[in-house]
C-alpha cells in the first residue's frame, strides 16, 4: 500500500470489496506489466537476429 501512500489503518478502514478492487487493480496492473516485458524482450531477440 506504500505505492498509494496509505497506512495500515487507511487500508483497514476499507470495505472487503474496496480491498478486492484495489488488489485486482494491482494484479491487472502487473500482467499488464509482464505483457509488455515479454513484447520487449521479443522485439529484442528479433532485432539480434537480422
Amino acid at each position: 500500500m506504500r505505492q498509494f501512500g496509505w497506512t495500515p489503518k487507511q487500508w483497514s478502514a476499507l470495505s472487503v470489496r474496496e480491498k478486492a478492487v484495489v488488489i485486482a487493480g494491482i494484479d491487472l496492473g502487473q500482467e499488464e506489466e509482464k505483457k509488455q516485458q515479454r513484447e520487449a524482450e521479443a522485439k529484442a531477440r528479433s532485432h539480434r537476429r537480422h
